[in-house]
């Protein structure tokens, strides 16, 4: 059709109006003609039908331009990789940039490491919670709703379990004064949080994303530590109960003068 460029300026204007919208395309808002961008309205008609394009791919943006050379970055429920993936890439020109992935369900555990061979990324299957030992995990029809048993997390199949070694955050070593954590563990963010109170106390933490929580207490719990609310899709100002995206107030000012000086050279 690329070919016939006269047919396919008729085709277009047959099946869509020359018309201007809106769309939220990896968290930037675009606005298109239906018929002049029909690029990005099929990419934005197709991100709708996924969780990935319509949520995720916007955060993974997000934290890439808020990670800096030295930075840390834990990513708390990995499951395949995604975003300890796209960040690894980073390490290119970022090498001292260091990556924890954490993933417990023991099949997707495996496609995890399959997925980071080669990249220099500290993996580890076990669960984050509260405390240190054991959790029962229901199963589900997809790794991505792998969750606690007894969480509230509706994709949970009764009767199928499986027992999974836990540890809390503040009892492993992760290095770093500048670190970022993502946390998607299906209904266990405030559990996660809670057994990483020494280290969000430190001031060592620059930025909390959560990829949907439950426990209402948790954006007040972190402007009482310093944190500074977003919407981790788009970077607007406020809560947002499925992407939300804490940056401590302390490192929000260094980065936002380490952005205007760059800008400045």
């Amino acid at each position: 059709m690329n070919r016939h460029p006269r047919f396919r300026k008729l085709l277009l204007k047959s099946f869509f109006p020359d018309r201007d919208i809106d769309i939220d395309l990896f968290g930037a808002r675009l606005r298109i003609n239906e018929r002049k961008e029909i690029g990005y309205l099929n990419a934005y008609k197709r991100g709708q039908l996924s969780v990935v394009f319509r949520h995720e791919a916007g955060a993974v943006t997000t934290l890439a331009l808020l990670l800096e050379p030295t930075d840390t970055f834990v990513d708390i429920g990995a499951n395949v990789g995604l975003f300890s993936s796209v960040v690894a890439r980073m390490g290119y020109v970022f090498p001292k940039l260091k990556i924890y992935a954490f993933e417990p369900n023991p099949d997707t555990l495996k496609r995890l490491r399959n997925t980071l061979a080669g990249k220099n990324v500290n993996i580890f299957g076990c669960a984050l919670s509260d405390r240190s030992g054991e959790l029962e995990f229901g199963e589900s029809a997809e790794s991505s709703t792998f969750g606690v048993k007894d969480s509230g997390n509706p994709f949970l199949m009764k009767g199928h379990t499986l027992r999974v070694d836990a540890a809390t955050l503040d009892s492993l070593l992760i290095e770093g004064d500048s670190i970022v954590l993502k946390i998607d563990v299906e209904n266990h963010e405030a559990e996660v949080l809670a057994g990483a109170r020494r280290l969000l106390h430190s001031g060592r933490v620059k930025a909390v994303y959560l990829d949907g929580y439950r426990d209402n207490t948790i954006p007040a719990m972190l402007r009482t530590l310093g944190f500074e609310l977003f919407d981790g899709h788009t970077l607007d100002r406020g809560e947002c109960n499925f992407s939300l995206l804490a940056i401590h107030s302390k490192h929000l000012e260094r980065w936002a003068h380490s952005q205007v000086l760059t800008a400045a050279r």
